[in-house]
């Protein structure tokens, strides 16, 4: 009696400790609602013209225009005029991947800033630290005043997360698409001015840069880059990016390359001072602004710990 009692116990044991295993196995694997929509574009890239050389040669530089009726890619270049963003896909990535990115802010610009209850809900709670903020004397626009100018470098879908001398390459080509574009603001406005048309718009400055994957990796390289133009980047959006490290340093050129790249970004936000610790200037990076976002739960290549960059100023 008494052996037949220990088994049913062992059994109790094992029936309870497995359907905990299934109930445990079953939280991890369950498939997660997707919380996005889906997005629907007519995407046309046009080519812009680069000079020789061995990186500009090899990539590509594109504008994204939306809209499905044919257009003329000289007279659409002559007319820009709006806010410049470069797009610099991941690892494997296609440079294409801008298209849901550029046609949602197409159709944002074309239908104007949302209704103010929008922006009151998603405004900071109390708890989040909007306490003090009013939302009463805001006041919308009817339209946006400028639009955004979407543009996207080629990268032949190379691995970029394999080899560190990818990346290098990748950031020489970044630095000059981005000048270059910066050139083709002043080219367009030069030629509207040939043609005497009315001057519009003002000329930018700098450029925005949105990566993703290890093209955010890549944009952070472009900023600490020496030959980049003073000021020509001060944002930076990065979309699932790992800045701390690689996730599979497979060459050690490519973990050297993350650490040469996060050890100059940290001297970025040193201040500048003489021997005798006189004040020179304010910090290289003082006036960059980087947001970085992460993959979410789906993320499986990134992980949480290497996308963040708490450690890196």
């Amino acid at each position: 009696m008494e052996g037949m009692r220990s088994k049913i116990r062992v059994a109790t044991v094992v029936i309870v400790s497995a359907w905990i295993g299934i109930l445990a196995l079953y939280g991890l694997l369950k498939p997660i609602s997707n919380g996005c929509i889906m997005t629907y574009m007519y995407p046309t890239y046009v080519p812009i013209s680069t000079n020789g050389g061995v990186s500009s040669a090899k990539y590509g530089l594109y504008l994204y225009h939306e809209g499905w009726k044919k257009i003329d890619f000289n007279q659409h270049l002559k007319q820009l005029n709006g806010v410049p963003i470069l797009f610099i896909p991941g690892n494997g990535g296609s440079y294409k991947q801008v298209r849901s990115l550029a046609a949602e802010c197409d159709r944002a610009y074309q239908g104007g800033p949302l209704e103010q209850a929008f922006y009151q809900e998603a405004s900071l709670t109390p708890e989040e630290g909007g306490k003090y903020m009013d939302m009463t004397g805001f006041q919308l626009p009817n339209q946006y005043s400028r639009r955004l100018d979407w543009f996207t470098v080629d990268l032949e879908g190379e691995h970029s997360a394999m080899d560190g001398r990818i990346l290098e390459e990748h950031t020489e080509y970044v630095v000059y698409a981005i000048h270059r574009i910066l050139d083709q603001y002043e080219e367009s406005h030069a030629a509207r001015e040939k043609e005497g048309a009315a001057a519009y718009g003002s000329m930018p400055k700098s450029v925005i840069l949105v990566g993703h994957s290890m093209g955010g990796f890549v944009a952070r390289a472009a900023l600490i880059h020496p030959r980049l133009r003073k000021a020509a980047v001060e944002t930076v959006l990065t979309l699932s990016t790992p800045h701390q490290s690689p996730p599979v340093a497979l060459q050690p050129s490519l973990g050297h390359y993350f650490s040469q790249v996060n050890e100059e970004w940290r001297k970025g936000y040193e201040v500048q001072t003489t021997q005798t610790g006189h004040y020179v200037s304010d910090p290289l990076l003082s006036r960059v602004v980087v947001v970085s976002i992460s993959g979410g739960y789906n993320d499986y290549q990134s992980e949480l710990l290497l996308r963040g960059q708490e450690q890196l100023g």
